[in-house]
């Protein structure tokens, strides 16, 4: 048996090696290489690069929401969805990105499914030997997403992944076919935002941007959008959850968990509440899951947007590593006010060590906002560029002190 089956086994070799050279296939089983994208294509529009943050103001870049929080409840008839979508749907766009994807493949040919039978010790000897060579490989497609208008001018606001690795984008106004070029203004992979820009030749309808952080848990929320490339969807349904982690965030940003469909292709499409104003951003779903959506709250999108608008989206790195505060922790400490965060770590040599921050320090407030919630500390923390001076309030011995400290570039081997 030892005499025959070796002979077999060079015969086969030999036949599936000249076969490998008279034709070549390309194995079906790829996975994407995700990559940033190269700023300094002609996709992108860099007519802000040149700007610092110092030169930015955004009081009018959106349309803000009343913020009032007494106003009265909307009321609910059979027409009060209908009135709420009739007005948004205006502002709201699909979108169509051609984009070019860099895949690994596997070059070459699969031995054993070119034998008529499979046969024991030479089918697992062929399953050894390196007949598949990977090398890369572009490929063309499109992705469907959708997005929503928030100023006149033609800015849009959409997911990162809707259009990451683009080489051109068409949106599709509310009011017919024709689909206008889109430029990339910034690009956020870390919380999934993208702002571009088209030049409709007319004023267009902005959404007013509303409030996230005042949602309640079960209140009624409209997701338009372009689900499976059907144009201008609507769909209802709750905020189920706040303050979510999405297993695709890996912890970064938190989100407003809803009941109300989303599905591939109404990613970047507004979440509003029934005053028509757009609270969240739907951005992801759970496969397998039924019912269970994302939706980027906007307070988040608010603070990012200086970044999206000029096109940087560093981080600046402040070098303190802080956890939220337990009650019993805040009651040792007798600590006079509700909330904080508390400084597990400081880097040396890192800002905030040149600051004066200490271990057990008990950070209170963040550029004067009150840090009562690990989400609003977090928040906080995405909007902001190196070289931006940072004035905190801690609580150390019984006492508020203030400091303050510019951030720096982001180091690898920094504590976050």
């Amino acid at each position: 048996m030892k005499n025959f089956t070796c002979p077999l086994v060079r015969l086969i070799i030999i036949f599936l090696v000249s076969m490998a050279l008279a034709r070549c296939t390309v194995s079906p089983q790829t996975h994407e290489l995700r990559e940033p994208m190269n700023t300094d294509l002609e996709i992108f529009d860099k007519r802000f690069r040149a700007l610092s943050f110092g030169d930015l103001s955004m009081d009018r870049f959106w349309i803000r929401a009343e913020e009032d929080a007494d106003r009265a409840p909307v009321p609910l008839n059979n027409y009060s969805i209908a009135d709420v979508v009739e007005r948004a749907r205006k502002g709201v766009v699909n979108i169509y990105a051609q984009t070019v994807v860099e895949r690994e493949v596997r070059f070459g040919i699969s031995p054993n499914d070119l034998l008529p039978i499979k046969i024991p010790l030479v089918s697992n000897l062929l399953e050894i030997l390196p007949f598949q060579v990977p090398l890369s490989q572009e490929e063309e497609g499109v992705s469907l997403g959708s997005g929503f208008i928030i100023n006149a001018e033609g800015y849009i606001l959409t997911n990162a992944h809707v259009i990451n690795n683009a080489v051109g984008i068409q949106a599709v106004l509310s009011d017919g076919e024709e689909q206008y070029p889109a430029q990339i203004i910034g690009i956020d992979r870390l919380t999934d935002l993208a702002l571009i820009k088209i030049d409709a030749g007319k004023p267009l309808f902005p959404l007013a941007l509303g409030n996230s952080d005042d949602l309640r848990t079960g209140e009624l929320v409209l997701a338009l959008g372009n689900p499976l490339g059907l144009k201008h969807t609507v769909t209802s349904g709750l905020i189920s959850a706040k303050e979510r982690v999405s297993p695709m965030s890996h912890g970064n940003v938190d989100f407003l968990q809803t009941d109300s469909a989303i599905n591939p292709g109404s990613s970047g499409g507004p979440l509003l509440n029934l005053y028509g104003e757009v609270v969240g951003v739907n951005t992801a779903i759970i496969q397998k899951a039924q019912l269970i959506g994302f939706a980027i709250p906007i307070d988040t999108v608010k603070e990012v947007m200086p970044m999206l608008a000029l096109g940087k989206t560093e981080r600046g790195w402040f070098g303190a590593q802080a956890h939220p505060l337990s009650l019993s922790q805040a009651n040792l400490l007798n600590l006079p006010i509700r909330g904080g965060m508390i400084v597990r770590e400081v880097a040396p040599e890192s800002p905030a060590s040149k600051a004066g921050m200490k271990a057990n320090d008990v950070i209170v407030s963040v550029n004067g906002t009150p840090i009562d919630s690990f989400v609003i500390f977090r928040r906080k923390l995405l909007g902001m560029p190196p070289g931006q001076t940072v004035a905190m309030e801690v609580f150390r011995e019984g006492k508020i002190i203030a400091i303050s400290g510019t951030l720096e570039k982001q180091k690898v081997e920094a504590v976050p």
